[in-house]
């Protein structure tokens, strides 16, 4: 059965690569690439761009089909209405098949999700087949910004950037102790269990996994953040905006308005909107008061 389903994968990503060849057109527009920690709140931006602007982005159609993505989404694109959101997500899932997705699978063919990876790391036959997979969805939806949100890229950033020379980065910054709590939150009401890892692993996964649980998130977010200071910081700035995601609830343009040079020619889809509620997260039990206190060391 394992030899069937690898056959049968191996023969759609032939089909979806034909696809590609013949849809693909030279693109003109550049890529969008929102990275920040767990928890930070870059589901709702992502959404929100989306929503707001014909941009290109993968599809949740497409995540499901991760050996068909180009097919998929050319199919979508021709019989499906344009993605109007009402910016609910389930711990970065978006419900609706036009609704915009991390694409895990998809980024899975290129990158190992939980490995930091520079652009050596990757072969170069992995790297062409990246590009041409992403310029062939920005085709498809008329030569527009493609633009993702995948928080496991905070530890691809060098690859990203060397492989789309005139991609963009966006950083999303939340109050630490929110991100913290949420982590923790996240933990039991995805698995059940507070033991049990949520999202992506720090660079030193290894030498952390077997200390409390406080401390497990205080080193995922420290090394996290630390790894996209590190990568950012080789870039130009002109490539790198960061935003914070308190000030994005207050006002939402701000996140259109910082990239103003790429969506310049970008048709919108939906009007502005004017807010959204950001709550403040606070402690309620002995665990959750232990981790605050921890992460006040950051």
């Amino acid at each position: 059965m394992q030899n069937f389903a690898k056959l049968k994968n191996k023969l759609l990503s032939f089909i979806d690569n034909f696809c590609c060849t013949l849809l693909k057109r030279d693109v003109k527009s550049s890529q969008l690439f929102i990275i920040g920690l767990p928890r930070s709140g870059a589901t709702l931006v992502y959404q929100y761009i989306v929503h707001r602007l014909h941009v290109a982005y993968f599809t949740n159609g497409a995540g499901n089909k991760p050996y068909i993505p180009c097919l998929t989404i050319f199919l979508q694109k021709t019989f499906r209405r344009p993605y109007v959101s009402d910016f609910k997500s389930n711990f970065g899932r978006v419900a609706g098949p036009m609704a915009p997705r991390e694409a895990g699978r998809i980024w899975g063919k290129f990158f190992l999700p939980d490995k930091y990876e520079t652009y050596e790391n990757i072969i170069e036959k992995k790297r062409k087949e990246l590009y041409r997979l992403v310029t062939c969805i920005q085709s498809i939806f008329g030569d527009v910004p493609f633009v993702n949100k995948n928080v496991r890229n905070s530890l691809h950033i060098d690859a990203l950037a060397k492989i789309f020379p005139k991609s963009n980065f966006l950083v999303i910054e939340r109050n630490l102790e929110d991100v913290a709590l949420s982590i923790l939150r996240a933990r039991k009401l995805t698995h059940g269990d507070y033991n049990l890892w949520f999202s992506v692993k720090p660079r030193n996964y290894e030498e952390i996994k077997n200390l409390s649980i406080p401390e497990q998130i205080f080193h995922q977010i420290k090394d996290i953040r630390e790894c996209i200071n590190e990568s950012i910081k080789k870039l130009p700035k002109d490539r790198v905006k960061v935003i914070n995601y308190e000030d994005f609830c207050k006002e939402p343009e701000l996140v259109i308005n910082l990239f103003s040079n790429i969506f310049i020619n970008v048709k919108e889809k939906n009007p502005p909107v004017s807010h959204f509620l950001s709550k403040k997260q606070h402690p309620n039990t002995t665990l959750e008061k232990e981790l605050i206190k921890t992460i006040t060391k950051l």
